[in-house]
């Protein structure tokens, strides 16, 4: 079975604050979440994180480093989908190589490290990729980078952004209730479509 997350920022406390979080410590939202993760997603089950598992905001943050060792806490296969903090992760301590950063998660215990990928499940091809101007015409597109900001539904996918699902997993059903919902209602809903004149 296939989960879906972003924009977790594990190990940062500014980012409980930034989003309203209702936790006191990062140490607490982080246990928190893997144990959720845990109970949804189990040993053979594939977890993709589109972007954003770790925070970094500049060479002087190396709290990145803590956050991806707790993919070791994890049951479930996780698959990294590269954020722009992962990006700047790369940038910054990895001389600016992904096959090097790549290299080192695969070694913490990641699944993979993909700069966006496609996936399918139930009869449907996925396009994972964090930022949503990135995404794929044609193809039903799975992101994150907005947090809840841009809320879930955008007329080319699904914001999975682990706010809007209360730290909580996506999973391959959520996702397909998701599309149904999108393709019975919200695609001709005036409300979801407006534009401003």
């Amino acid at each position: 079975m296939f989960f879906f997350s972003s924009d977790t920022h594990f190990n940062d406390q500014k980012n409980l604050e930034f989003d309203f979080r209702p936790f006191k410590t990062s140490k607490s939202f982080d246990k928190f979440v893997i144990k959720t993760w845990n109970k949804q997603a189990k040993k053979g089950d594939t977890i993709f994180v589109i972007g954003d598992f770790v925070d970094c905001d500049g060479e002087g943050f190396d709290g990145w480093e803590k956050a991806l060792s707790y993919v070791r806490k994890i049951k479930a296969q996780v698959v990294l989908v590269m954020g722009n903090n992962e990006d700047r992760v790369v940038r910054f301590w990895f001389d600016n190589n992904f096959d090097k950063f790549r290299d080192y998660c695969l070694e913490l215990g990641f699944k993979d490290v993909q700069k966006d990928m496609t996936i399918s499940f139930g009869g449907h091809d996925f396009f994972l990729t964090h930022k949503p101007v990135h995404y794929q015409k044609g193809v039903f597109n799975l992101f994150g980078h907005m947090h809840r900001a841009g809320g879930l539904y955008k007329p080319f996918g699904i914001n999975v952004g682990c706010d809007l699902n209360h730290f909580r997993l996506y999973s391959e059903k959520d996702i397909e209730f998701l599309m149904d919902m999108k393709k019975r209602f919200w695609d001709d809903d005036r409300n979801l479509n407006m534009k401003l004149e």
